[in-house]
């Protein structure tokens, strides 16, 4: 393989997108310029927050990305960190083994709604996957908690909880652990 038939990374992929565009339509270069300003600023805001560089983020999320770029890059893909709770994968993970060990599946979380406390060792026990316990009220699978919660960060409203972002800079919004203060509605 030489240079001109490796793929285009980070920066690079996402001008080409837009320039394509801006090219093919010239009529709505200035919607598509400011998609790919947005899409430039928000990576450096993620950037900024977890200490490296923009291509970076950007050769992350464009690996990642396999559809149009102008409907990639919006809000909910790549909520604004302003203002939020917000950890890095290894952060959380160095969290959670000081709070409860190095056993994942013994780690306990709190549904933000109800506050039903649930692990993941319940969620594998029932047969769930265990990954569901810090996205999803227990209760949504009667493994606990108020019968009628049913409550998941992957709903409507993005409240209750803080981000994790992943090795892939995509933020991720679950419960926090149990041993923190997170009730919005109280038990």
């Amino acid at each position: 393989m030489n240079k001109c038939d490796e793929p285009k990374k980070g920066y690079e992929s996402l001008s080409a997108s837009y320039r394509y565009w801006a090219e093919r339509e010239p009529g709505r270069a200035q919607e598509w310029k400011k998609k790919f300003d947005w899409a430039l600023e928000r990576a450096q805001q993620y950037a900024d927050r977890l200490g490296v560089d923009r291509e970076k983020v950007l050769e992350a999320w464009e690996s990642d990305r396999d559809y149009w770029y102008v409907n990639y890059y919006q809000e909910s893909n790549q909520p604004s960190l302003e203002g939020k709770n917000v950890v890095t994968l290894a952060e959380w993970e160095a969290e959670g083994e000081r709070l409860y060990g190095k056993e994942r599946l013994e780690w306990k979380f709190r549904c933000p709604a109800c506050g039903n406390v649930q692990t993941a060792r319940m969620f594998k026990d029932a047969g769930k996957d265990p990954h569901l316990c810090y996205i999803n009220c227990a209760s949504r699978y009667g493994l606990g908690g108020r019968k009628d919660c049913k409550w998941t960060t992957g709903g409507l409203l993005n409240i209750g909880g803080r981000y994790v972002i992943d090795k892939k800079f995509v933020p991720r919004l679950i419960f926090e652990f149990a041993d923190k203060e997170n009730m919005i509605y109280g038990v």
